[in-house]
């Protein structure tokens, strides 16, 4: 997108404020994208910020570490779980206890979610117009100012722990396996405080 701009109205475009005059609601990426031949320049990170010499997974110079949960109270798959946070930031999991027709599940009922059309998916919006900004629901980022940098992508964050904490209201009724695949959140973190309770 080098040498392209768009003009200053823009971003009025797909951004409005909310009735509340702190919170902007823009328009989802999918409704952008429908509309547009490449992302508007707010969805584009200035070049100073971009990570430049960033390599594909097929150009990495070694593979992803992979940690074999099973033996992590062994020293040497302890050191390498150490190693892989220190030198990557990140680490594949095996035999971790999850059966893959559970993954599959959830996420079958993730892509039938975001393959809805946008109105059926903006009933679970966190950004609602007059009402603060929620984490939890479907949407973008939290707009603050006009000149805000943002992802290009669309999401659902939803709270799955502690249980009493859900909001129920922003969880998908569609698909109907949605909220039994969401099973696979509580064990993963299962997963998670075992590796943490190495450290």
């Amino acid at each position: 997108m080098p040498g392209h701009t768009y003009p200053r109205t823009e971003k009025s475009s797909h951004t409005r404020m909310a009735a509340s005059g702190k919170t902007m609601v823009p328009k989802t990426v999918q409704e952008l994208a429908a509309a547009v031949d490449e992302p508007p320049s707010r969805y584009v990170r200035p070049e100073k910020e971009r990570h430049a010499g960033l390599l594909a997974a097929d150009e990495m110079p070694e593979p992803i570490p992979l940690i074999d949960l099973s033996r992590l109270t062994e020293a040497d798959e302890a050191d390498k779980l150490r190693a892989a946070l220190q030198t990557w930031g990140l680490f594949l999991v095996t035999n971790h206890g999850i059966e893959d027709s559970l993954m599959d599940a959830m996420m079958s009922a993730s892509r039938e979610f975001f393959r809805q059309p946008v109105e059926e998916k903006k009933k679970y919006s966190n950004l609602v117009e007059g009402k603060p900004f929620e984490i939890e629901g479907y949407g973008n980022d939290k707009v603050v100012t006009q000149d805000q940098i943002l992802d290009w992508q669309d999401r659902l964050h939803l709270r799955v722990e502690p249980e009493d904490q859900r909001n129920f209201a922003k969880w998908p009724t569609h698909p109907v396996s949605f909220r039994l695949a969401t099973s696979l959140t509580s064990m993963m973190l299962q997963v998670s405080n075992s590796i943490i309770s190495f450290f």
